[in-house]
């Protein structure tokens, strides 16, 4: 093989990998000044939390305040919702999330242009571990 195809090959294998790389990272937002809809399955028993990174809401204002609303929940307990990064760093305290009610929460340190992601979490006490949550949320306030 000449060294122009296996550069050619080379290059074609960097190329597919960097593809596969990039709609792994992928993640879908709507900008905060709509609902973004998500569902977290089997949230995790006993006050753990479950992540989601992939449907996220664009903060559009520079107020510090977020919008939670859980449509779907069966966690005999009740669970709890807050804003994260793409990294999973916490942008605001887990907020209590009844069901069909609109919860505003307080954001500390997020800023205007970024994608910020939830975590849901079930009670200390919740034993159980298939629990699913249905939820809308907004960067920003939708009140």
């Amino acid at each position: 093989m000449s060294i122009q195809k296996k550069v050619m090959a080379l290059g074609l294998s960097f190329l597919v990998l960097g593809g596969t790389m990039t709609s792994a990272l992928a993640y879908v937002y709507e900008q905060g000044t709509r609902y973004q809809t998500v569902t977290h399955k089997d949230i995790p028993a006993w006050g753990h939390a479950h992540y989601d990174t992939t449907y996220g809401s664009k903060k559009t204002t520079t107020t510090q305040i977020g919008t939670f609303k859980k449509t779907k929940g069966d966690a005999l307990l009740g669970n709890f919702a807050e804003l994260i990064t793409s990294s999973k760093t916490p942008m605001t305290l887990p907020e209590g999330i009844p069901l069909n009610s609109v919860i505003i929460v307080s954001e500390y340190g997020c800023k205007k242009g970024t994608v910020y992601f939830t975590a849901v979490s079930s009670h200390d006490l919740e034993p159980s571990n298939t629990c699913d949550v249905t939820l809308k949320f907004s960067a920003d306030d939708l009140l």
